[in-house]
């Protein structure tokens, strides 16, 4: 399938594979200071690991795509359970950032928490999303291991991903971040919800240095919440069983993501994401 999607479809691909990933990461398996994946993986030949099939094979993918890929840093905050990776990747000259999404109690605590904060001027968002990644200084913390990066590798382009309560703190760290650096910043994130106002949004793609590709999978649910005065953003690139659409944000019909047409929950989970977008190979 040929067709303009503004990014890659292998950087997506990559990109959705660190979203499954970072469930299991920390509970599952983890890399050790500086450990590259290709490392970890011929110690794990030798030891049991306990990940299932799709997720075996995403971490052997990188293994070729990424072999000197390395966690350079991995929060898991015990107040708000928030969860974020940060890799870098030698290969692809590139750093990561991806957020878990909704898995506890404090997620979904979060998550409903739909009053808006103003952030400035007239922009407010989520507040639940904005408590959560500024709780304990997890914003800061993630953008100074960043910037350290970036200083020892500036030529590294800066990615930011997660997929459902994980997209849309990517989504707000993205915008976030992209205001205090002139580095680009592309956040690719999978199953959001909204984050914030109208005016949000048209600050968010008015911004030089910062993209957005925002992936849904046909009628899933938490792509239409919360409804009330929130507004989606960026480049849309829709996954269908066979096929998929891409498109702007003010494109799309008002009717596309409300509850009349996302309600399926189980549109939602990662791994069918995952494999919807094996069916849909763009170039």
């Amino acid at each position: 399938m040929t067709m303009n999607c503004g990014i890659s479809y292998k950087k997506v691909k990559e990109l959705l594979g660190l979203t499954m990933l970072v469930y299991e990461y920390g509970n599952t398996f983890k890399l050790k200071n500086d450990e590259t994946i290709e490392q970890f993986l011929e110690k794990c030949n030798k030891e049991e690991i306990r990940l299932d099939d799709t997720c075996m094979k995403v971490l052997k993918d990188f293994t070729e795509c990424s072999p000197m890929g390395t966690v350079e840093l991995f929060i898991s905050d015990p107040e708000t359970d928030i969860q974020v990776g940060i890799t870098k990747s030698e290969t692809n000259k590139r750093v990561c950032v991806i957020f878990r999404g909704s898995e506890s109690r404090s997620d979904w605590y979060y998550d409903l928490m739909i009053t808006k904060k103003k952030i400035s001027n007239d922009v407010y968002v989520h507040s639940g999303f904005y408590h959560q990644l500024h709780t304990n200084n997890v914003y800061d913390n993630i953008v100074s291991k960043v910037n350290k990066i970036l200083e020892e590798n500036p030529d590294y382009e800066v990615f930011v991903t997660g997929h459902s309560l994980g997209a849309a703190l990517s989504t707000l760290f993205g915008y976030e971040f992209a205001l205090t650096t002139e580095k680009n910043i592309s956040v690719v994130s999978f199953a959001s919800p909204r984050v914030g106002n109208w005016n949000f949004k048209e600050d968010f793609e008015a911004r030089s240095n910062l993209c957005h590709f925002r992936i849904t999978n046909n009628r899933d649910i938490i792509t239409a919440t919360p409804m009330y005065k929130y507004y989606h953003c960026g480049k849309n690139i829709s996954l269908y069983d066979k096929n998929l659409i891409v498109s702007e944000c003010k494109s799309i019909s008002w009717f596309r993501y409300t509850i009349f047409y996302c309600w399926s929950v189980a549109d939602h989970g990662v791994k069918l994401y995952y494999d919807r977008l094996l069916k849909n190979v763009w170039e």
